[in-house]
């Protein structure tokens, strides 16, 4: 896609979250991969909402793109696997183990068996290493706080997690303009003209919705940038685009979440596991942050790909990468 056709959804979810199309933003995020929007991605993790945080999370990355996105992935459905035996649902969890948690036995096999073994106890708690497992509200809040530094180191996101900085209602300014444009062809340009319809050019001809078809701009590609007329008005008061007041540019209000300024040299490429971190513990992320059980700091089974490498360096090398910017966003 090109950088224009790029700006042009942008443009787009600008206008469905002016509009208060809140679902179809999220789905376009998601479609087009182009905005991860972090706010709505911690809504539906304190929700609970797993299947659609999995599958806005599958517009950006895939369980097996790298380690990064193995970990945001086994960190949330293990969670929810601990949920459901909170709940004591056997059925479900057992569900959630083979359809979600199996595909991550090949990289620990011994995990995967101290997992299944949780379903034999009356209360998980009874498992040393989620003994301090505390209720399923901050269990999301303590997952959700590493899930974040998992996602700002991921390279799949980088550049995805800031949106542009427009301003309000930037679709519809270039729209009047375009009706400014064609309304000034006309022989006699009015400061008020009635516009009825966007689906064809506009003109001041009779017998046609808009009058008659004026040349459009788009249809000559050498047409370069047309000279302004002076003294001519824009649409006015009883046009249905009226020139967007210039306000300070700002970040859009809602979609934005600043990454914070995270030092992803701490995030270790550990094995995966299930162990409660302390409030007081380092920032290191290791496989069972939030809810449960570390296997120690055996190392992940690698998983060969294009994303193993950044400029030569092992993947999870991150120590560097702070300085020279590799996972900084772009302000």
């Amino acid at each position: 896609m090109s950088s224009l056709s790029r700006e042009l959804v942008f443009l787009i979810l600008q206008f469905l979250d002016e509009e208060k199309f809140r679902e179809t933003v999220h789905k376009l995020e998601q479609e087009s991969g182009f905005f991860f929007n972090m706010k709505y991605f911690e809504e539906e993790v304190h929700n609970g909402n797993w299947d659609e945080v999995e599958k806005y999370l599958s517009g950006f990355t895939k369980v097996d793109d790298n380690r990064y996105s193995m970990k945001i992935f086994f960190e949330i459905r293990k969670q929810k696997y601990l949920e459901a035996l909170d709940k004591h649902d056997r059925s479900k969890a057992v569900e959630i183990l083979v359809k979600d948690l199996k595909v991550f036995s090949s990289f620990n096999e011994e995990l995967f068996k101290e997992i299944t073994q949780l379903l034999t106890l009356d209360n998980f708690r009874e498992n040393e290493q989620l003994s301090k497992y505390g209720d399923t509200k901050s269990a999301r809040t303590i997952m959700l706080v590493e899930l974040k530094k998992l996602i700002e180191a991921n390279p799949l996101f980088r550049d995805k997690l800031q949106f542009p900085i427009l301003k309000n209602s930037r679709l519809r300014t270039l729209i009047n303009q375009s009706l400014n444009w064609q309304h000034q062809l006309c022989k006699s340009p009015k400061p008020n003209p009635d516009i009825k319809t966007l689906f064809v050019d506009h003109s001041c001809g009779q017998g046609q919705a808009n009058g008659s078809l004026a040349p459009s701009p788009s249809n000559n590609p050498l047409l370069g940038s047309l000279p302004k007329i002076a003294g001519f008005p824009p649409l006015g008061a009883h046009g249905p685009f009226q020139p967007a007041s210039a306000p300070v540019p700002t970040p859009l209000a809602g979609w934005m979440s600043n990454p914070s300024n995270v030092s992803h040299s701490s995030i270790s490429g550990g094995g995966i596991g299930l162990s409660v971190p302390s409030s007081t513990e380092s920032s290191v992320i290791r496989w069972g942050s939030s809810t449960g059980v570390t296997m120690g700091d055996e190392p992940l089974v690698h998983v060969p790909n294009d994303e193993d490498t950044d400029e030569g360096e092992a993947f999870g090398s991150t120590d560097e990468r702070d300085s020279g910017g590799g996972v900084n966003r772009k302000e």
